[in-house]
């Protein structure tokens, strides 16, 4: 099992969520060679959606209702299911194909998604407002009025999330008036939603097991939360480490080497090309990830010198993207909220007049101190790095026609088209 820190080669800019036509996916790679493939997610506007092309290489996908007991089904009433429904039609599936058959399956599951809780506050039970705030979060009388926290605090709104840039989201507003005690109420709600989700996952490896066949298992994260850390909640604009430094957990049976944690920079990227060359593919050309198989045993390289991460969930300005060049130790990040909480007069600016922030991981790994200032050789190295990535790969993605139909439920979820869908 390999755990570490790492960052994504492939960002989300504005509404870009398509994927580069030229390079396949791996479910396309893997159907190539046989394999039944699979995708399963809940109905959600920012989820896994072929509207943006996320479906390439899935002979069969499934978008589920969310169930009573997740956050995105919150409001739709009757008795609550039983936790682990979200795995429900994907372990069900899984369970159809033969087992002479090689699988890929992917398991979506947003139950530990904002804004986490599945039920209303009882009278009494939250002094501090936070919960009752984070229930109607997203309603539609709530978005109209434009006064309410947005799921997922994607910018491309008129409210720009929880970046101050017009008005600050009434999250983080209330937790900036009632302090700590408010902060604490949002940090166990996010953790009851994580502990639900671990029964998804805990359906998905029983019927993995219940299969009787060696079975590669990866689990990872999209992105993590910012918990008021830096002065923000969620991920609206941040590319601090508590938003890129997810979870990655890789399982594959019969592997020699090294077990346990390991503590290095590698990149979601990574996954692909280690996934085939375990199981005897090809990786096509023009992946920018690399096969972590040696880090998975034992090996001490690092598997990366330079990640870069960026785009994020905040519509761009002019082209201009955020984001972060984690080189160890540092880490570069050019984000429109600046450095956060006490970081002083020690931030940089880049060309496109965005704050710069530069930390020490080994010195610094809560990201307090910004040494941008003080470390301009540094500074300018990362960020010549990072304009000859973007020189080579030109914009990442490719723009969505979004139909009128998933607009309109795009803006029921907060999101602004007044300026004219892209």
């Amino acid at each position: 099992i390999l755990t570490g820190r790492y960052g994504s080669a492939t960002g989300v800019t504005g509404w870009d969520k398509g994927l580069t036509k030229d390079v396949p996916t791996l479910a396309e790679v893997l159907g190539n060679y046989g394999y039944r493939t699979g995708a399963f997610t809940t109905d959600a506007p920012s989820g896994f959606r072929p509207d943006y092309g996320l479906n390439r290489g899935f002979q069969h996908m499934e978008i589920s209702n969310p169930p009573r007991n997740s956050p995105d089904g919150r409001f739709r009433g009757g008795a609550m299911e039983p936790l682990g429904t979200v795995a429900k039609p994907a372990v069900s599936w899984l369970q159809a194909q033969p087992k002479s058959d090689p699988v890929f399956m992917m398991l979506h599951t947003r139950t530990a998604h904002f804004p986490f809780v599945v039920n209303p506050p009882d009278e009494g039970e939250d002094p501090t407002g936070m919960l009752e705030l984070l229930w109607s979060a997203g309603q539609a009388e709530a978005v109209a009025r434009k006064d309410q926290p947005m799921p997922g605090m994607a910018g491309g709104t008129a409210q720009e999330g929880v970046v101050e840039i017009e008005r600050q989201d009434p999250l983080q507003v209330q937790v900036n008036a009632v302090g700590k005690p408010a902060e604490e109420v949002w940090r166990q709600a996010y953790a009851e939603s994580v502990a639900r989700m671990d029964v998804d996952v805990r359906e998905i490896l029983a019927a993995v097991a219940a299969r009787g066949k060696r079975s590669i298992v990866v689990l990872v994260a999209d992105h993590g939360e910012s918990l008021n850390d830096h002065g923000e909640l969620l991920h609206g604009d941040a590319f601090f480490d508590g938003v890129i430094n997810v979870p990655l957990i890789m399982a594959v049976p019969g592997l020699k080497g090294a077990s346990g944690a390991r503590d290095m920079v590698v990149s979601q990227t990574d996954i692909t090309p280690t996934i085939l060359q375990l199981v005897g593919a090809v990786v096509p050309a023009g992946v920018d990830g690399v096969s972590l198989v040696p880090q998975l045993q034992g090996s001490e390289e690092p598997a990366h010198h330079l990640v870069l991460s960026e785009g994020g969930v905040a519509k761009i300005e002019d082209g201009v993207l955020p984001g972060a060049v984690i080189s160890d130790p540092w880490i570069l990040i050019k984000q429109r909220r600046g450095c956060g909480i006490g970081s002083g007069p020690r931030r940089g600016t880049s060309d496109e007049g965005m704050p710069l922030c530069l930390y020490n991981h080994d010195t610094d790994p809560d990201q307090l101190r910004s040494l941008a200032g003080f470390e301009p050789e540094v500074v300018t190295d990362l960020l010549s790095r990072w304009k000859g990535y973007r020189a080579a790969h030109g914009n990442i993605g490719e723009r969505r026609e979004l139909s009128d139909a998933f607009i309109q439920e795009l803006q029921r979820s907060g999101y602004d088209f007044s300026k004219g869908a892209p």
